[in-house]
């Protein structure tokens, strides 16, 4: 039975050789935060926030209250940081959330979150 601390050291090293962010959508997002200039100091803090946007908005929450909740966590955002916050999220983990606006054009090329609220509303 000696094979089995083997294999488990083996996955250690295989886990500890991986990439930090293997996934294409994490690495999507934090680029993205980056080109916002969005600094953050645990790219897994961020991760796991950018996802929680998604799961927002597919529990019902609307666009701009998801903004609200972005920038009251985050008391050095701006509406117009949360909102390119809550865009880069939307882009990587939950593009089909992202809505045309009235104008039939698409928001992904917008610069703050699609569908309303958000795009230079001060605050901070």
């Amino acid at each position: 039975m000696k094979a089995l601390p083997f294999l488990a050291s083996v996955v250690t090293l295989i886990g500890l050789a991986a990439p930090a962010h293997a996934d294409p959508a994490d690495d999507a997002f934090l680029a993205a935060l980056n080109n916002a200039g969005i600094t953050y100091h645990d790219p897994e803090h961020a991760i796991k926030a950018g996802q929680k946007v998604c799961d927002l908005a597919n529990s019902g929450t609307s666009q701009l209250d998801i903004i609200r909740d972005i920038r009251d966590l985050n008391p050095a955002f701006t509406m117009t940081k949360a909102a390119q916050f809550a865009k880069a999220a939307a882009m990587a983990y939950c593009p089909e959330r992202l809505s045309t606006d009235s104008g039939g054009n698409d928001p992904r090329g917008a610069g703050t979150y699609p569908g309303g609220g958000g795009g230079g509303g001060g605050g901070g």
